[in-house]
């Protein structure tokens, strides 16, 4: 047998193994049964180990490294083997939402609609500018609604046109910014959830001052754009229309219909089950492409573009799971053996007076980690957990907008986070250079502007709801 055909065996195991993983993770949601969990752990026992063989150098000693810290650390605690497991299936649902989320953007390709996006972008968003501006409005919008499934929708809507102003940095970095904007006030993220439930802040509250936040945020990374083109206009292409060129609104139209029908089946999902979000949008994109293939007549296209997905986005999609399993296997080992609790205690008590520094210092606290593949969720439900803002001289408002803040951040610039993996797996890119190479000095940019912005919001907000 050549090695050809033996890769290609291979590469059908571990296809089809990602697809029974996936559909086993999603049953035993429902179903429950504590044996079905050995086989799903071994499943993604076999997907990493595969998928380090196959992933860069620097890639497989950073998953090689966090499974070792984590190991050390469960070891030093003694922590059960049965607890281990549990550590491994950390971020199995976020695994499964990577396996399951290609499929979603389908419908968006049975016809020509990026045709006549490049069309629209031709003859009405002739510079790079306006077309971030309608990439952040959308993006962000879809975050809100759909959390991370609008990273792989509008990558595939929108990078063939982002390719045509020969600025792909560009449309990346807004496509990251502008979805991690959502997290200033999203009910889908989870730092908005572990707020709200940990302190007496409501979510409404949160509304006004998180949407004036992502303006302002939004803002500056448009401004940032404004001046890189005013500064070396000779580097952003200017489109000019074909000739003849006209815009086919009815397709326009149509590829609106199928983005509000996808937004509405999540939210009316959300809403009418107790599921998991993270549950409901693998779902959905199981569902959401078939039942269009039928209704809109391109079973045809439905198949060619599942032929895609199994002979393509499969492959893609091993070295995000190895690294977000990884990340996770650390995150819950800082967990279980205690290590994380010891997060409060890094904050020096001369900070406690100086309120944009404090909120500055809390922000990096959570960023560092995410660095080194520690999520947020484990920083920042750490820090809620243990830290009684009066105790540190800060107001109740001022605590949640840092913790959201930092959450939203240590995601932007972490390799490891799920919109850094999921855009990496998109665009053949390296986490790496997507998380800190495009977006490490905005992030830092962000830290100052905002740790200023919350220490004089919040302490005002704070006083008018608890009036």
């Amino acid at each position: 047998m050549t090695s050809a055909n033996t890769d290609s065996i291979h590469n059908h195991i571990l296809r089809i193994t990602l697809i029974i993983f996936a559909a086993l993770y999603l049953c035993n949601y429902f179903l429950r049964l504590p044996a079905l969990n050995y086989i799903i752990a071994s499943l993604l026992l076999y997907i990493v180990i595969r998928a380090i063989f196959w992933l860069p150098k620097v890639n497989r000693r950073i998953v090689m490294l966090l499974f070792c810290i984590g190991a050390i650390l469960l070891l030093w605690a003694k922590i059960p083997p049965a607890l281990w497991l549990t550590a491994l299936m950390k971020n199995a649902n976020l695994v499964t939402l990577f396996i399951c989320v290609p499929m979603m953007s389908l419908p968006f390709f049975y016809e020509d609609y990026q045709g006549q996006l490049k069309i629209v972008a031709q003859t009405r968003m002739q510079t790079i500018l306006p077309f971030c501006l309608l990439v952040t409005l959308c993006t962000h919008i879809l975050g809100v609604l759909i959390s991370i499934g609008a990273i792989s929708v509008m990558y595939d809507l929108m990078a063939p046109n982002a390719k045509l102003y020969n600025s792909e940095d560009t449309f990346l970095g807004t496509l990251l910014r502008s979805y991690c904007s959502s997290g200033f006030w999203s009910p889908a993220w989870a730092s908005v959830l572990v707020i709200t439930a940990q302190t007496d802040i409501s979510w409404v509250s949160l509304i006004p001052v998180g949407i004036i936040f992502t303006i302002i945020y939004n803002g500056i990374n448009l401004a940032g754009i404004a001046y890189k083109i005013w500064r070396n206009p000779e580097n952003f292409k200017r489109l000019q229309p074909e000739e003849g060129a006209v815009v086919n609104w009815g397709k326009i139209r149509t590829m609106t219909v199928l983005a509000v029908v996808l937004i509405s089946s999540i939210i009316i999902a959300s809403i009418a089950s107790p599921w998991n979000l993270l549950i409901i949008i693998p779902l959905v994109s199981i569902v959401f492409p078939i039942f269009c293939g039928i209704f809109q007549k391109h079973l045809p296209e439905y198949k060619t573009g599942m032929q895609k997905y199994y002979n393509e986005s499969l492959i893609k999609v091993q070295s995000v799971v190895a690294l977000f399993t990884a990340a996770g296997f650390l995150g819950k080992s800082l967990e279980l053996s205690g290590v994380g609790d010891l997060l409060p205690k890094l904050l020096p008590s001369w900070l406690f007076s100086h309120s944009a520094l404090l909120s500055a210092a809390i922000i990096i606290i959570m960023m560092i980690p995410a660095l080194l593949g520690v999520h947020p969720v484990v920083t920042g439900t750490a820090l809620v957990s243990t830290i009684i803002p009066a105790s540190i001289g800060m107001d109740v408002y001022s605590f949640a907008l840092t913790i959201m803040t930092g959450w939203l951040l240590s995601n932007l610039i972490s390799p490891f986070s799920a919109v850094s993996l999921v855009t990496s797996g998109l665009s053949g890119r390296s986490s790496w250079s997507l998380a800190l190479g495009i977006n490490g000095r905005f992030g830092l940019l962000c830290l100052g502007i905002f740790s200023i912005l919350i220490s004089l919001v919040g302490p005002m907000v704070n006083n008018i709801i608890m009036m």
